[in-house]
């Protein structure tokens, strides 16, 4: 172990380097910073200071138990004494004689490994029967986990996850954020085009049904059903409106996809299910952390984006489907923008910072709540709203 003293500590900040303390030891996160889940300003304003009880107040929030095993990785020494004696945490004193810093048995090692790509990966060894081998790629052997594998996906780490052997594979279930607008914007472009140009040659129609209530009571004043239908005439004029309507549709999609789907707790006894799951959800939320694994790559995205515009037709004719699709994937884009934001990103404005607070609670608090990711709307009906 590596002994510091106080002005040793204070030559790393001068060097610009964000040291932590906590229980007398010495916590480097300087690399970590960036991806802390509250922010850098956040480690930024506490170089220096212990921090042992700041982790456990309840404000700016309470801290997890993920939280102190990632924080294990950057522990770097212990603090000495001004006596030239070190305390341990079990409350025994070590004298130190000679150079502070000479290699002596501590309690503090980080447990990280690095893969052959170059990231560094958090060992998840909070659970000493974890059959999870990190030194090997890690998707199929996710049904290893059986039961505890929805508590163990929810027990976030910090690093890069590999997911498969395949080179190719791994390539692209991997997406940096700007391949989204860039891969999404011009088909939102060509599908409106293509909704434009069919409206303005041949206008649709939409049926408008009344329920079965409405129909009984316009039985009961004599009147047949056929006198209430509704068509309603949709012309390229429409479009506007239409692409508002499915922008505004996004949100409530937003909302079940993350709930009934992505946090859907998948059977153990169907392993292909579980590896499914962790492929389009669960690796993100045991590394959230993980640039390379936040927003959703083109391939995945593309199949639910099939199975969306698939429910819209089935309710409106498929050119006008069109349009409301085209603004469904402009909310989606809006989406996976601001959910990079909210990870990797300092927020400015109340809004933002709010809801940055509310999603690393859905993270590290709470995961069976605050679905919400844009927006906290669809919360509050469903009554999944993380309080304050």
């Amino acid at each position: 172990m590596i002994y510091y003293t106080e002005n040793e500590i204070k030559e790393e900040i001068e060097k610009g380097k964000i040291i932590l303390l906590r229980e007398n030891q010495v916590y480097d996160v300087t690399e970590f910073a960036d991806r802390h889940p509250g922010g850098r300003e956040y480690l930024a304003k506490q170089v220096g200071n212990d921090v042992t009880q700041q982790m456990k107040n309840e404000t700016p929030h309470q801290h997890s138990l993920a939280a102190y095993t990632i924080l294990k990785k950057y522990c770097v020494g212990s603090l000495m004494q001004k006596n030239g004696e070190l305390r341990h945490r079990n409350g025994t004193v070590k004298s130190i004689n000679g150079k502070t810093n000479g290699i002596a048995n501590g309690v503090c090692h980080s447990n990280g490994a690095v893969h052959s790509n170059g990231h560094s990966v958090q060992h998840d060894n909070s659970n000493p029967d974890d059959p999870i081998d990190w030194n090997e790629p890690i998707l199929f052997q996710v049904p290893k986990l059986g039961d505890r594998y929805f508590e163990w996906v929810h027990r976030p780490t910090d690093g890069h996850l590999r997911l498969m052997k395949s080179e190719v594979c791994e390539f692209f279930s991997q997406c940096p954020w700007y391949v989204v607008p860039l891969v999404w914007i011009p088909i939102v472009l060509l599908m409106l085009y293509t909704s434009y140009t069919n409206l303005q040659e041949e206008p649709c129609s939409f049926a408008v049904s009344i329920t079965k209530g409405i129909e009984l009571i316009l039985k009961a004043f004599g009147n047949t059903v056929d006198d209430y239908n509704l068509s309603i005439p949709v012309s390229a004029y429409h479009m506007p409106l239409l692409f508002v309507i499915g922008f505004l549709l996004w949100t409530l999609d937003e909302y079940v996809i993350h709930r009934w789907l992505f946090h859907l707790c998948p059977p153990s006894n169907f392993p292909v299910i579980v590896i499914l799951h962790f492929l389009f959800h669960g690796q993100h939320h045991k590394a959230p952390m993980d640039k390379m694994r936040l927003v959703f790559p083109p391939i995945p995205a593309a199949g639910l984006g099939v199975l969306v515009y698939s429910v819209y037709c089935l309710f409106m004719p498929c050119t006008m489907a069109l349009t409301v699709f085209a603004g469904s994937i402009s909310g989606y884009i809006v989406y996976d923008m601001i959910h990079y934001y909210l990870h990797h990103g300092t927020p400015y404005g109340s809004y933002f910072k709010s809801l940055k607070r509310y999603h690393v609670k859905h993270h590290y608090q709470d995961q069976q709540k605050g679905f919400g990711i844009s927006s906290k709307m669809w919360d509050y009906p469903f009554g999944t709203l993380i309080k304050e």
